[in-house]
């Protein structure tokens, strides 16, 4: 092992998966949770983009909830 490098057993690299899971379920789920006008279908807390309208462009929360990985 050179320096820097972390050795994590199997058990903690699958904790790792299942945290990794549950943030991004809970990100998909919350996307739209930010600060929401009356009547309003919601806003991202990140870019401020309306539901209806989508994310704006370099959107954080967008890139990983657009991303092939995101289940």
């Amino acid at each position: 092992m050179s320096d820097g490098e972390i050795e994590l057993s199997p058990e903690e690299i699958l904790e790792l998966i299942a945290q990794n899971a549950e943030m991004r379920r809970l990100l998909g789920e919350h996307q739209w949770s930010g600060l929401t006008p009356t009547k309003s279908g919601g806003v991202c807390p990140e870019c401020c983009g309306p539901k209806r309208g989508g994310h704006r462009p370099g959107c954080a929360i967008n890139a990983v909830v657009d991303s092939p990985n995101f289940r």
